[in-house]
């Protein structure tokens, strides 16, 4: 064989070679990218259903509110709860799913960006609404599923700001380690995201 023929079988063989690899690699990076918007999704799904369940909770808690509007040891902070709930609401509705079929992966990376950064910025008012929500409408729960007055005794007034206490500090314990793992996994997905891009420009 002469040695022309050599060189075109290796250069064909080579180019071979060269095309499985790029065929692998971008195969790798459409599995990270499809992980990467695997987790964004879950992350991003928990926050829009809990947005929509804090407008559930203020029209909840605004109709209960209504049936002893006249007692206002319970109506009005009941509303004032529900009012923090509908705010949580109307500050969430920034969060929105973006269409993963048509995004770019820059453009997947941004998403996942602004929503860490709205997730880091909101966090602690979250907890604080939550708070405030369960604070003032478990006595207007108790008053009208149980008709049980917790104001009416002091004793039963004690033990319910001992019992709150208790659950706000278990609430800021979950709600700490939970908007922990959204920062650790949306950085990591970032991260991930970026790896990729140089990759692909080198």
């Amino acid at each position: 064989m002469e040695l022309e023929d050599l060189k075109i079988i290796w250069k064909e063989d080579n180019q071979k070679l060269e095309n499985r690899i790029i065929i692998n690699e971008k195969r790798l990076q459409n599995l990270d990218m499809k992980k990467n918007i695997g987790e964004f999704d879950k992350l991003i799904s928990k926050s829009i259903l809990g947005r929509n369940m804090a407008l559930v909770y203020c029209l909840i808690t605004l109709i209960m509110s209504s049936m002893v509007i006249e007692e206002f040891a319970y109506s009005i902070p009941a509303i004032l709860g529900s009012f923090a709930m509908l705010w949580s609401f109307i500050d969430h509705l920034v969060i929105t799913k973006p269409d993963y079929s048509r995004i770019s992966m820059v453009e997947l990376q941004k998403s996942i960006f602004n929503f860490r950064i709205h997730t880091s910025s909101t966090a602690k008012y979250d907890i604080a609404i939550v708070l405030i929500w369960l604070v003032t409408g478990t006595p207007l729960y108790l008053r009208l599923v149980h008709n049980f007055s917790i104001y009416s005794n002091p004793k039963y007034l004690a033990i319910f700001c001992l019992f709150s206490f208790a659950i706000c500090i278990l609430v800021i314990a979950m709600s700490r380690k939970t908007y922990s793992m959204y920062e650790q996994k949306l950085k990591e997905a970032e991260s991930d995201l970026e790896k990729i891009l140089e990759f692909e420009n080198a």
